[in-house]
């Protein structure tokens, strides 16, 4: 069935189309990339070049961050940590053609507010 669904994608888009959306996909996951490594603690973990996904490492649990991005309505990326137990603090993350500047912007702000809302009670413990 996905073949099939994957088959008649492709045919509609065609080759211009497919390129179209490998071209968006690229610069949105680059945009994003940005974005995201704008925040204190998160770096993109390799340095080779990518398509449409790439490693990122926050300064917390991959876990915890990703529910609380769930439940502001977020699907932050795959924790990486049952597959790679030394990457615990990385997730593996996308941007595909349907994100927009506005999403990006969305995801990097939420991200914002939940990496600051983990560091208090850090910094109230060492007080």
């Amino acid at each position: 069935l996905l073949v099939t669904a994957a088959t008649i994608y492709m045919s509609l888009v065609g080759p211009q189309g497919l390129l179209n959306v490998a071209t968006a996909s690229h610069n949105n996951t680059q945009n994003l990339i940005k974005r995201l490594t704008k925040i204190r603690g998160v770096t993109q973990k390799f340095s080779a070049p990518n398509f449409h996904e790439a490693v990122l490492q926050f300064p917390i649990d991959a876990a915890d961050v990703l529910t609380a991005l769930e439940a502001q309505g977020i699907i932050g990326g795959l924790a990486l940590k049952s597959f790679y137990p030394e990457l615990g603090n990385c997730v593996l993350l996308c941007a595909t053609e349907t994100k927009t500047d506005a999403d990006i912007e969305r995801f990097g702000l939420a991200l914002e507010s939940v990496l600051l809302s983990q560091r208090k009670p850090l910094a109230a413990a060492s007080k």
